[in-house]
């Protein structure tokens, strides 16, 4: 089977949070729903990627900050477009935590992982 390419890139929080997120799963359903659950995280990033021009904004969680938020399941993905087809996913956030507190908490990080794909991203 052939490798699709994916319309969205993981900052590093994120790529941590991905990990904890796949122990989490797999401490509590086991390998084969979590499994399934990270092809739901997978294809809810790709519709976000391809649909996030019409997705509702939500700015009483992320302020004026430009971020996106999409529930998939368990998790908030927090998200940044690039442009009309393609996102920066910042952080995956449990449902039951405080999201704008995480997000003011980690403000510096998040900003310089941006930064930092937008310019790897630019070459």
């Amino acid at each position: 089977m052939a490798k699709t390419h994916k319309h969205y890139i993981l900052t590093s929080t994120a790529a941590d949070d991905f990990r904890h997120a796949r122990q989490w799963s797999t401490s509590r359903w086991g390998p084969s729903l979590t499994k399934q659950y990270f092809i739901d995280l997978h294809e809810a990033a790709e519709r976000i990627a391809k649909n996030n021009l019409s997705l509702a904004q939500t700015e009483q969680l992320t302020g004026t900050t430009n971020l996106g938020i999409y529930t998939v399941r368990e998790h908030y993905m927090v998200y940044l477009p690039m442009d009309d087809n393609k996102i920066i996913i910042v952080a995956l956030i449990r449902q039951s935590r405080d999201v704008p507190s995480i997000l003011q908490a980690n403000n510096y990080i998040i900003r310089r992982e941006i930064r930092d794909i937008f310019n790897k991203n630019k070459n």
